[in-house]
């Protein structure tokens, strides 16, 4: 096992969420925007993003534009990021499981000015990328991200050729490319470090193919003794699972987190 003894403690008792970081979010531009393949786990990475930054002390807001994926969508956790301080844009709760293209005037408004930085959760295939091409007037160059949330044990990512096939698709269909690729590789509670790696390495192979660059790394909390961050040269996010299924909710206890009014 890997010597992470200090460094993990000091996060256990501080909270933190970043490691080598401080370049990345010194360099953060105003909009940050998530995309991925079905399963990808962009809408957990889009939701522990925001929290951390408000953690960072700066002002966050956040929009759920994915009209794909009826599960685990950054607005189930409408409460956690109401308590946490990220302001939310956001179905109106009577339409919160609707899977129509709910764009309020409000996120255009943001982009073009937002407050603080703004996140966007956006549907993780084309169909669910095309949402942005109606943004794309008021998408400047220099002051956004798009980051490509990459999981290597998902169908379809699984190879530097299929990745990369993918990401095209997104970026027609978006009418905006790609900056950075977020590595998010997990089998849930089944992951390990060597599973971070792989990941790593895919995503090392897909930059040197497209000449994208690595934007960070995902990392769940648990894993913080065994990872081996010596080794890892990007900024890495410890993430702590918000979206979970109905049955881990009722395991651990968390419906007044995950319900959707901020009570």
């Amino acid at each position: 096992m890997i010597d992470n003894s200090e460094m993990v403690s000091e996060f256990d008792t501080a909270g933190r969420h970043w490691v080598n970081a401080n370049g990345f979010l010194a360099g953060l531009h105003r909009v940050n925007l998530f995309v991925g393949g079905y399963g990808s786990g962009k809408s957990e990475i889009a939701v522990n993003f925001s929290i951390s930054l408000v953690r960072e002390g700066k002002k966050v807001s956040i929009a759920d534009l994915d009209i794909v994926n009826p599960y685990f969508r950054s607005r189930e956790a409408r409460g956690v990021l109401e308590k946490e301080g990220v302001e939310i844009f956001l179905p109106a709760l009577t339409m919160a499981a609707s899977d129509l293209p709910l764009i309020q005037p409000e996120v255009r408004g943001a982009l073009k000015n937002s407050d603080g930085l703004f996140v966007l959760d956006v549907g993780g295939d084309p169909v669910g990328a095309r949402v942005l091409a109606s943004f794309a007037d008021v998408l400047v160059p220099g002051e956004y991200d798009l980051f490509f949330v990459l999981n290597s044990r998902r169908p379809f990512t699984g190879t530097a050729e299929e990745v990369v096939q993918l990401i095209n698709e997104i970026e027609i269909a978006a009418g905006i490319g790609v900056t950075s690729l977020v590595v998010n590789s997990h089998l849930i509670d089944e992951t390990n470090a060597d599973i971070i790696d792989e990941g790593i390495t895919l995503a090392q192979e897909v930059v040197r193919k497209i000449g994208k660059s690595i934007g960070f790394v995902a990392l769940e909390r648990r894993l913080t003794k065994e990872f081996n961050f010596s080794r890892c040269p990007y900024p890495v996010l410890l993430i702590d699972r918000v979206l979970l299924k109905p049955w881990e909710i009722a395991g651990k206890q968390a419906p007044e987190l995950l319900k959707l009014r901020g009570e």
